[in-house]
């Protein structure tokens, strides 16, 4: 049996220009990649930072009227902020008692939404505020920081808005009071709209001074609404949206993901708060009052109450619901706030 010897190929010698054009090749294709991740890295960033400011920054809305045109008697205020003291513009407008004089004894802080002023008129605000006060409550209203005639400033959906309304318990408690003839407070209550709501939610776990609190359709968590509004706004695809937030908190410092009032709810017990929301919210869903009602409810010691006002969009309960608002408003309040006394 014969055998053959292996057979094998020849290898081909590689010549030194063709190493040379190899090398040169992959050289090319490494620079030009890093260089596609340049760009893009660059335009990603730059998109962000373009969404930040614009979630950040907007023209602020001036207010279409004052109490005055209600036919009701008020002083313009300013304070400060807690912590950072940025000057706030509001007003003070006394509670009316059934025989005409005016009051202090019970005053509201009255805390109003995203980009909007004391005055809303798309919420009716000042309109509130006029029927609150012909049922005796004092209000102190005013423009948080960024909004109204409050000078300008990042809107953060509550991380430093709180402190806004710490300020305005400050200014209760301490500040120029401004009917002297009345004198402070005897109790706080606060009412807040959406951001407002939110913002008051995380304002009344840090001060026992705010005695009990009407929020209308705050958000648990102000990051699903994020992820939901920053592509539909921006028109830019979801991938987006951590950067936005990202360069938000490095330009602004604002942690969007600690805007979550769902997480300090139930510190508030035992003091009452009334959730009420629209069935028709498409902004702030409603599950978002159920969230924020189970939470609260975890502390033995909670109080409270809900209302699913029917047929009522994001932040149009007050419209919807017209008197009956009002009504269920003064009830929660009288009940947990006392009567005045000061006629006595």
């Amino acid at each position: 049996m014969s055998s053959r010897p292996p057979s094998f190929v020849m290898p081909v010698p590689q010549t030194r220009a063709g190493v040379k054009t190899t090398n040169h090749l992959l050289r090319w294709i490494v620079v030009a990649l890093l260089i596609v991740s340049i760009i893009v890295t660059t335009a990603y960033t730059a998109i962000s930072i373009y969404i930040a400011t614009q979630l950040a920054y907007a023209p602020q809305k001036p207010l279409y009227a004052t109490p005055a045109s209600l036919g009701l008697q008020f002083k313009y205020a300013t304070f400060p902020s807690r912590i950072d003291q940025v000057q706030l513009k509001g007003w003070f407008i006394p509670g009316i008692l059934p025989n005409g004089k005016l009051t202090s004894q019970r005053t509201i802080i009255l805390v109003h939404g995203t980009r909007a002023n004391r005055a809303d008129k798309s919420v009716g605000l000042l309109n509130l505020s006029g029927d609150l006060a012909r049922h005796g409550f004092a209000i102190l209203a005013f423009d948080m920081r960024g909004n109204g005639e409050s000078p300008p400033a990042p809107l953060s959906l509550g991380y430093f808005e709180q402190r806004d309304v710490l300020g305005a318990v400050d200014f209760l408690h301490s500040g120029p009071i401004p009917y002297p003839e009345l004198g402070r407070p005897r109790i706080i209550g606060g009412y807040g709209v959406s951001m407002g709501a939110a913002s008051l939610l995380m304002a009344t776990a840090q001060d026992s001074a705010i005695r009990a609190v009407v929020s209308d359709c705050a958000y648990a968590d102000i990051i699903p609404i994020l992820e939901r509004e920053v592509p539909s706004r921006g028109h830019v695809p979801q991938s987006f949206t951590p950067g936005a937030l990202f360069a938000s908190f490095i330009l602004y410092g604002i942690n969007f993901y600690a805007v979550r009032p769902v997480d300090i709810v139930a510190s508030i017990a035992p003091r009452p708060i009334f959730f009420i929301h629209g069935t028709s919210d498409s902004y702030v869903p409603t599950s978002n009052m159920n969230v924020l009602a189970t939470a609260a409810r975890t502390a033995p010691d909670s109080h409270i109450q809900t209302w699913l006002v029917p047929g009522a969009g994001h932040a149009q309960s007050f419209h919807t619901a017209g008197a009956i608002y009002v009504d269920r408003i003064v009830a929660f309040y009288n009940t947990n706030l006392g009567p005045d006394t000061s006629s006595k």
